[in-house]
């Protein structure tokens, strides 16, 4: 299989599934990879890094299609570029598909394959592609949250650190994944009280003993409610793999918080966990509503593609590298198929669909 990385076409998206030192890698292994020209621009690589690497770059999208069955991508593909699938290609990303329907039965209509960078789980039963995504979403979850609490963006004018005489922000994190436990570090090192929740009690005690100034409670509507009164910042990182996101912060409990306050929905991908909540881009990354503000942006690691880029393709390559020797059906990403033959093949998301 020929390898093609395309420009991502979400708004913001500067991040890119390969970074040169891993296309030379593949190159010298004998694969031969094809780039749309651009497509490592917004993480500081040039189309000349690339082509110093070996890869061959194509003008555009149909191009790029037209030279390579496995495509590797950073985010789904988007209605304006599902046109260049093809029933030849494997598509190798994040799909994110339990909240979307439409754009499933629409990889299944092409007939191609489709493999989740988040459901790919290693022998220790973590997932390896979906971590360092998580890590970078934890940290600018606070870092960005930290800044929407400025007066001059609408925030209640706090600094969540506080200084001598002044109150520290209290930051509410719920869920104790590995979003949420870098999100807790962000907080408790910028000096904000932390509340974390999660179901499990081990989990949740663990981090909280790790840090200064955090609390762990095992999650309830009850306890999440009473945090959230007094809450200036709350990180959102609950996520049930493949699975749509659940509901845990409802719009009784957002009525109750400070006037301008935040919430920043990590697993907005993933549906949302907070009831009714808007996606949002990094074009109008924060909306106003019962005196709250509410970030919802998919894709947040690409607000710094730099450091994401890095991170990702050094996860990605491996898999990429065993794929292009064993085929699917014999690599660890066979578990991992979402979409195949014009059918849903993932047990969870076709339970999660209803088929």
């Amino acid at each position: 299989m020929n390898t093609g990385i395309p420009l991502e076409m979400m708004y913001g998206e500067g991040r890119v599934a390969l970074v040169p030192d891993a296309c030379k890698l593949l190159i010298d292994a004998g694969n031969d990879v094809f780039m749309e020209t651009g497509a490592g621009l917004g993480s500081g690589y040039s189309d000349q890094a690339y082509q110093h690497a070996g890869v061959e770059i194509v003008a555009d999208k149909a191009a790029l299609y037209e030279a390579a069955e496995l495509i590797v991508k950073v985010k789904q593909p988007l209605e304006e570029g599902l046109k260049y699938l093809q029933q030849k290609h494997c598509v190798f990303s994040f799909l994110h598909l339990a909240p979307q329907p439409v754009l499933t039965r629409q990889l299944c209509d092409i007939g191609l394959t489709a493999i989740a960078f988040e459901s790919v789980v290693d022998d220790n039963g973590a997932r390896p592609l979906l971590s360092p995504m998580s890590k970078i979403a934890g940290r600018l979850a606070v870092i960005g949250g930290a800044s929407y609490l400025f007066q001059n963006n609408g925030g209640r004018g706090i600094l969540l650190g506080g200084i001598d005489s002044a109150d520290r922000g209290h930051v509410v994190v719920l869920g104790a994944g590995v979003a949420g436990e870098h999100a807790t570090e962000a907080a408790s090192l910028l000096g904000a009280c932390v509340t974390l929740f999660d179901l499990d009690s081990d989990r949740v005690q663990w981090i909280a003993s790790r840090y200064e100034r955090c609390t762990g409670v095992v999650s309830s509507p009850e306890a999440v409610a009473e945090a959230l009164v007094d809450a200036d910042l709350v990180v959102s990182a609950v996520m049930v793999a493949g699975r749509r996101a659940p509901v845990v912060i409802r719009e009784s409990m957002i009525d109750a918080m400070p006037e301008g306050s935040v919430i920043v929905d990590i697993a907005i991908d993933q549906g949302g966990s907070v009831e009714n909540i808007h996606m949002t881009s990094y074009e109008q990354p924060v909306y106003r509503d019962r005196g709250v503000l509410f970030q919802a942006v998919p894709n947040m690691p690409g607000a710094v593609p730099r450091t994401a880029s890095q991170a990702l393709s050094s996860a990605v390559l491996p898999y990429v590298t065993e794929l292009l020797e064993k085929g699917i059906d014999e690599s660890r990403l066979r578990a991992a198929v979402s979409v195949k033959d014009g059918k849903v093949v993932d047990p969870v998301l076709r339970e999660e669909l209803g088929l």
